[in-house]
């Protein structure tokens, strides 16, 4: 099982309803689609298929409390950090972490400052 854990990569839908299940701890389909649509305009028949897809993954277990099923996580939220990043590595950098890292200095040193330079001269002039 927890081999199986260490390759999930979350889709964004995934991703946002484990932020709210990792959040409370537990939550029942309710619970997380309070949550979701209120940020964006989500269907409960959505949350409630993307839960169950969790749960066939081993992502979430559930157990019925009355007529509700409270869900609880088994992956962790740092594991799925790293699979992520670890997935990133992989497919963009050839599976070596220093590019990576060579990519984000070159990305804070390079055409991202520049093109932030007239907000930075801006900002320093209403000091």
């Amino acid at each position: 099982m927890k081999n199986d854990l260490d390759r999930i990569i979350l889709t964004r839908q995934e991703l946002q309803i484990m932020k709210v299940v990792w959040d409370r701890g537990a939550a029942s389909v309710k619970n997380v689609y309070s949550v979701i649509s209120k940020k964006k305009n989500t269907a409960y028949t959505t949350v409630l298929t993307i839960m169950g897809i969790l749960e066939s993954k081993g992502v979430l277990t559930h157990t019925k409390s009355g007529r509700a099923f409270i869900y609880r996580p088994i992956l962790t939220r740092q594991q799925a950090t790293h699979n992520q990043i670890s997935d990133l590595v992989d497919r963009f950098f050839d599976g070596n972490p220093q590019k990576l890292i060579e990519n984000i200095q070159e990305s804070n040193t390079g055409s991202w400052n520049m093109k932030n330079q007239p907000q930075k001269k801006e900002a320093q002039a209403l000091l």
